[in-house]
């Protein structure tokens, strides 16, 4: 009986664990996002179609959903602006005034990378500058 009841509590403790961890490591679904994880500054190496400098844009998120985009070295800022819509999609705007901006599926949001997916399909990774 002493046997039963040790290993119950063993495959208690280990079950516990693994969820801690399993939790741990995910960044949820759409409904449990830590949205101030975006605030900060962000590179990517990504080449987006239209864009041949995109990937040497440095973007800062701001807490007031303003996006500052810069080129290393260079004394011009552009503002951009993002929001999260109900299903918290990323719609990242090129001016504040805008009713509609690009959508972004978030895939990925960690403290030290972002993932964002558009309608296409296309896949932007953006790690976190030091």
């Amino acid at each position: 009986m002493n046997k039963l009841i040790i290993g119950l509590l063993i495959l208690a403790a280990g079950s516990a664990a693994y969820f801690f961890i399993y939790k741990k490591n995910t960044t949820g679904n759409a409904d449990n996002i830590n949205k101030e994880w975006i605030v900060g500054k962000w590179k990517t190496d990504a080449v987006i179609a239209g864009d041949s400098n995109f990937n040497k844009y440095h973007f800062e998120f701001n807490k007031d959903g303003f996006i500052l985009r810069s080129i290393p070295d260079s004394a011009e800022i552009d503002t951009t602006s993002y929001e999260w819509s109900k299903t918290n999609e990323l719609i990242w705007k090129d001016k504040i005034s805008d009713s509609t901006g690009k959508i972004f599926r978030l895939t990925k949001l960690t403290r030290d990378s972002l993932q964002v997916q558009t309608k296409d399909s296309t896949s932007i990774l953006f790690t976190r500058l030091k």
